[in-house]
């Protein structure tokens, strides 16, 4: 998947089209030149109160099919949203802004790579359940000069985000003295086009040191049409006088500036949105599933649904417990000719729906026993009983089961090898607290 020519990122998607300028880093604005040749609709897209060119479904479509090869290929490519605008826009259409994040929830497996020269709307548009941040978003806002750029940062530092990162592009001037903290991402870049403005080397160099100095990565993404160094034009063979960014051609003068590098991203924090998406898809599609129910049967449809995706979120998770929930979806959609569907939309293989029915069977008959027995007797309050050897391996190995299911398959081997390592130290680290005691 690689379907933009932007180096720093592997496909580029817009909500929307249109904007509005409001700074010096619009001035020379492509996506606005563009719009104004009129390439697409007779009608412009940009400035106060122009309508927003709205994008047709099937452009919608195109995310999910990278989230399933990308799910495939074990892989995170990295989306730019908003090339032809800006998602924090305050003119944005209406609905589409949801839209996006319900888009963004549906594809776990993609990067979202979310700029914006608007920080101060950033908070405001976030989703309600942003919380700590998506773990596939990242966060940045432009930086193209010291006025209106370097204060975008102090906004952006303040919003919990799992990656936040600053494009340098156009870089207009000497940014000086640039506080990172917070900011795990530097692009740097000059501006092309008709009508571009220099770009200093050693400016960009400056901005390289400060990452090195503040531990963030930074990514050179072109020279741009007029870079210059020592207060000379540097003339790049074969730059086709528009964008220099073949750093193979680069003069060993500014050998500096070549340097491409990623962010580092807590792969848990990818693990954990991956199956939140999961969930939440399930919780979606069990509630179409639950569509023309009768009033009682919903009620106790929708305390079922609660159960299951509570009992997924579960670290321990034992065979019975499921086996039960899983009975209850079996006698409310079992005469309703949807159970089959059910164990679809929730990935239970038919065989294994089985086993875990007949284990609450078993448990359900035990429990009766004792009632019989018991009947007569006035009900006390049940003991925590300790568990098993037996239980505590089950609800172990069912919580591995689950997480190795997060992982492409090429990685389970290697986290299988680091658990068992970490689990003897476990065990070593409580023999010697007990030889201590």
């Amino acid at each position: 998947m690689k379907g933009t020519a932007i180096n720093w990122c592997d496909d580029t998607f817009n909500p929307w089209e249109g904007c509005t300028t409001i700074s010096p880093g619009c001035t020379n604005c492509y996506a606005k030149a563009r719009d104004d040749r009129q390439l697409v609709e007779p009608v412009r897209h940009w400035g106060p109160g122009a309508p927003r060119r709205i994008m047709s479904d099937s452009y919608w479509k195109q995310p999910l099919a990278w989230d399933r090869e990308a799910a495939n290929a074990g892989t995170r490519p990295r989306v730019f949203c908003g090339s032809l605008c800006d998602w924090a826009d305050d003119e944005a259409p209406a609905g589409q802004r949801d839209r996006l994040w319900e888009l963004i929830r549906q594809t776990p497996h993609l990067d979202w790579l979310l700029l914006s020269k608007r920080a101060n709307n950033i908070r405001k548009y976030l989703p309600a359940d942003w919380r700590t941040g998506y773990p596939n978003v990242w966060l940045g806002v432009t930086v193209e000069n010291r006025q209106h750029g370097l204060p975008r940062l102090d906004v952006l530092r303040e919003i919990p985000a799992v990656v936040r990162f600053a494009s340098c592009e156009p870089l207009i001037e000497d940014l000086g003295a640039v506080n990172l903290t917070g900011i795990s991402w530097v692009i740097v870049g000059g501006e092309t086009g008709p009508g571009a403005r220099n770009m200093g080397l050693t400016w960009a160099e400056s901005i390289i040191d400060s990452c090195r100095e503040q531990g963030a990565a930074p990514w050179m993404k072109q020279l741009g049409l007029y870079p210059m160094l020592n207060c000379q034009l540097l003339k790049v063979p074969e730059a086709n006088g528009t964008n220099a960014e073949n750093m193979g051609r680069w003069p060993y003068s500014i050998a500096a500036l070549k340097v491409r590098e990623l962010p580092k991203v807590d792969p848990d924090a990818i693990a954990t949105c991956i199956n939140e998406s999961e969930l939440s898809r399930i919780a979606s599609e069990l509630e179409r599933l639950a569509d023309g129910l009768e009033p009682e049967q919903a009620a106790e449809e929708l305390e079922l649904r609660k159960q299951f995706i509570g009992a997924e979120r579960r670290l321990f998770l034992t065979r019975i417990e499921r086996g039960q929930v899983l009975a209850g979806y079996k006698a409310l959609y079992g005469p309703l000719r949807k159970w089959t569907e059910f164990c679809k939309i929730v990935n239970l293989p038919r065989q294994t729906a089985y086993d875990l029915l007949a284990v609450a069977s078993e448990e359900d008959a035990e429990g009766n026993r004792t009632d019989s027995v018991q009947s007569l007797r006035r009900r006390r309050p049940a003991r925590k009983q300790a568990l098993s050897t037996a239980e505590v391996v089950d609800r172990a190995a069912a919580a591995v089961e689950r997480a190795l299911g997060l992982l492409p398959e090429q990685d389970r081997g290697k986290a299988l090898d680091k658990l068992v390592e970490r689990l003897k130290g476990l065990y070593a680290d409580s023999t010697a607290d007990r030889r201590a005691a």
